[in-house]
C-alpha cells in the first residue's frame, strides 16, 4: 500500500464511513465479525489430513455425478426408484401393512410384483458383477481405485 495519507473529506472515505455506520446500525457488522471468527477458528481446526480426506470425498462425488451424467439410463432408474419409494409409503410413520409368507407367495402372482422382481433380480446380478469388478481393481492398502487415477 502507498504511503499517501487518506483525505478524511474525500468522497470514497465518506462512502466507506456511511457503509460502516449502516452495517453497525443494522447489526450486520457484528454478524460479519462473528462470521470472521468462525472462519478463523475453522481454519485453525483444519489439518492437512482433513483437507485430503475432504478433497478425496469431493473428487469421488464429482466422479459419481460425472458418470451419472453420461448414463441417462442410470438417471432414469434413480428417478424410477425414487418415485416407487414415494408411492410405497408417503408417510414413513404409517408404512404398508406387513405380509406373511403366504401373503408374499400370493403377491408373486401379481404382474406388477413379477415385473418389479425381474427388475430387482437384474439389479442384484449387476450389483454382484460390479462388486467383483471393483474388488479386482481396488487397492485396499491405499483406498485408491486404480482405474480412476
Amino acid at each position: 500500500m502507498s504511503q499517501e495519507q487518506l483525505d478524511p473529506n474525500a468522497e470514497s472515505v465518506q462512502n466507506a464511513l456511511e457503509t460502516l455506520v449502516e452495517l453497525e446500525e443494522t447489526g450486520t457488522l457484528d454478524d460479519l465479525a462473528a462470521a470472521a471468527n468462525v472462519v478463523s477458528l475453522a481454519a485453525e481446526a483444519v489439518d492437512e489430513d482433513m483437507v485430503r480426506s475432504t478433497t478425496r470425498a469431493l473428487v469421488h462425488a464429482g466422479e459419481l455425478f460425472d458418470s451419472a451424467a453420461g448414463e441417462p439410463e442410470a438417471i432414469r432408474n434413480l428417478e424410477l426408484l425414487t418415485a416407487a419409494l414415494s408411492e410405497t409409503a408417503a408417510d414413513p410413520a404409517a408404512p404398508p401393512e406387513g405380509v406373511g409368507p403366504i401373503g408374499a407367495a400370493r403377491k408373486l402372482n401379481d404382474p406388477q410384483v413379477k415385473r418389479g422382481m425381474g427388475f430387482l433380480l437384474t439389479l442384484l446380478a449387476e450389483l454382484g458383477d460390479q462388486l467383483d469388478t471393483r474388488a479386482r481393481r481396488y487397492d485396499f492398502d491405499t483406498g485408491i481405485d486404480d482405474e480412476r487415477i
